[in-house]
């Protein structure tokens, strides 16, 4: 009989010890959040094109985008955006702070300025970053010089890296 017991007791340890360490603690795994910034943030995105739906590419000549910020749960993301020179009024703000969509982290970013939800796709091996919107109408655009009605629109901006 003692020896079924510590036979028994042998296998309840044995069966701890698979289900403890079979499971893999957890904490190593990045959350959705966390691994959409990095993959945002890895390097400086260039303008490929602009439109609304017209071709409007020319009005952000040399345009990088600069993804920052140090992960949080729920947090507050930056970015900047340069270009050789910029329009007198833009739907783009040149820089910003964002976060992701509540949800959607894989496919929404809120800029904060205005709230302007963006939808956003990776493709290409994450090498390719699809922003999609549409400004309003009633939208002030940024820079605040010329007619708004010339940003109201859906907008796709689409940005390569390396």
């Amino acid at each position: 009989m003692k020896h079924l017991n510590r036979v028994f007791t042998l296998l309840i340890l044995v069966s701890a010890s698979l289900s403890y360490f079979g499971c893999g603690g957890g904490d190593d795994k990045q959350s959705e959040e966390e691994t959409q910034l990095n993959k945002l943030k890895s390097d400086q995105w260039t303008l490929v094109s602009a439109s609304d739906p017209s071709d409007r590419t020319a009005e952000y000549p040399g345009m990088k985008l600069t993804i920052s910020g140090n992960f949080s749960e729920g947090g507050t993301y930056q970015y900047t955006s340069t270009a050789t020179s910029w329009p007198s009024v833009s739907p783009w703000k040149k820089d910003d702070s964002w976060k992701f969509q509540t949800g959607a982290v894989g496919s929404i970013i809120v800029r904060q300025a205005d709230l302007q939800v963006i939808n956003y796709a990776l493709s290409n091996s994450d090498k390719t970053l699809t922003l999609n919107f549409t400004y309003p109408e009633t939208g002030p655009g940024f820079n605040n010089a010329g007619r708004v009605e010339s940003v109201a629109g859906n907008w796709t901006f689409v940005f390569s890296r390396p």
